[in-house]
């Protein structure tokens, strides 16, 4: 079993912080821990692939790659 984990982008708003993270260099202010969290429920046995769209984009390979995918 092929797992895929997304972590959907924050829409822009005062709280995501989006013109703010270039200037201190990064790319996201949160680290999806829930979908991490859920990652490490599952057996060790299946394939496990996350993308925070905050950071990476998520191409049409990822979702052809995944038997099931897990949104936050």
């Amino acid at each position: 079993m092929k797992i895929l984990l997304v972590y959907p982008q924050y829409p822009v708003t005062f709280w995501s912080f989006k013109y703010i993270m270039n200037l201190v260099g990064k790319k996201a202010s949160f680290p999806p821990l829930g979908l991490l969290t859920v990652a490490s429920l599952l057996p060790a046995k299946w394939g496990k692939k996350l993308v925070d769209m905050n950071v990476d984009e998520l191409k049409d390979e990822d979702i052809q790659w995944a038997d099931m995918i897990f949104l936050s």
